[in-house]
This record gives C-alpha cells, sequence and structure tokens, in this order.
C-alpha cells in the first residue's frame, strides 16, 4: 500500500513549490536546465505565475508533507500543441524507492490525455531518471550532446518520448 498521495499544484501552493524546486537546483544542479542561483533570486510571484501556465503535479507523504514534483507543458502555437513536455521532476531523498517516482509519472502521463506525445531530457549520466521513464515506456530518440554547460563542464542530455497513440 503506497504511504503518498498524488496532487496538482496550484497558484495557492506558490511558496511551498518554490522551496522543493530550489532544493532541488541546489542538491542536484546538473540534472535540471535553470539554476539555483538564478532561481533563488526570484520572488514568489515567479513560481505562482509557473503553476498557472504549466500543469504541475505534487506528491506527498503520509504526513501531507510535500516530497516530489513533475511538471507538464503544452505549447500555446496550435501547430504545437499535440506535444506535451514533461520537465521538473524530483523527489526528495528520503521518498525514493517508495514508488512515488512512478506515480508522479503516471499521474503527468494521464493528464497528457488529448496529447499525441510527450517529450523529455534527461542527463546523460542520470541512469536512474532514464531507468524510471524507459519502465514508463519512454524511448530515447536524439542525443543533445553539450545540451548544458554548468562551470565549464558541457553535459549531454538524452531526449526521450513517449506517443500516446
Amino acid at each position: 500500500m503506497n504511504s503518498f498521495r498524488i496532487g496538482e499544484l496550484s497558484s495557492r501552493d506558490a511558496a511551498a513549490y518554490r522551496e522543493i524546486r530550489l532544493e532541488a537546483l541546489r542538491l542536484h544542479p546538473d540534472a535540471f536546465g535553470a539554476s539555483f542561483e538564478n532561481e533563488t533570486q526570484q520572488p514568489e510571484s515567479f513560481f505562482a505565475a509557473r503553476l498557472t501556465s504549466n500543469r504541475v503535479f505534487a506528491g506527498y507523504d503520509s504526513e501531507n508533507r510535500l516530497q516530489g514534483i513533475i511538471g507538464l507543458n503544452v505549447s500555446p502555437s496550435p501547430k504545437m500543441r499535440h506535444i506535451t513536455h514533461l520537465w521538473g521532476m524530483y523527489v526528495r531523498a528520503e521518498m525514493r524507492g517508495s514508488g512515488l517516482s512512478r506515480e508522479l509519472v503516471a499521474a503527468a502521463i494521464q493528464a497528457a490525455h488529448g496529447s499525441k506525445t510527450i517529450k523529455l531530457s534527461v542527463g546523460a549520466s542520470n541512469h536512474a531518471a532514464q531507468a524510471l521513464y524507459r519502465s514508463s515506456g519512454f524511448k530515447v530518440w536524439a542525443t543533445d550532446s553539450a545540451a548544458l554547460c554548468r562551470d565549464g563542464v558541457y553535459l549531454d542530455e538524452l531526449l526521450m518520448r513517449l506517443d500516446l497513440d
């Protein structure tokens, strides 16, 4: 039996979202295109706007503490509305291995109904995340060489997709 629940965040959750997002960026700087240094300077309204313009799902533990997040974005362009982008996946260390990551990905896939494809990028060295996405049906379709640069080090990302039809 799972000892967590999944819910969708709204702009009212901006402070809690900001806290976990900044933790993710601080602890795992190679896993995200955004940087802790930049986002820590942003006001709560920045995070509230992100929650308004995207769908962000959260995983809560049995004590109702926010333990994980995952975001979805659909392009406003009519020519690209069939593609959903999965982004910002993070689960706190104490909940890893609990099944929360898998449930967050499942919630995101379910929420993307109506899309033809879900795309994501994942660090080429992040084997645990790659395995999670593969087990959810995602397949690598390209490698983005030198996708990120942190402290003068270039990092590759794998581009993955899940076709829904």
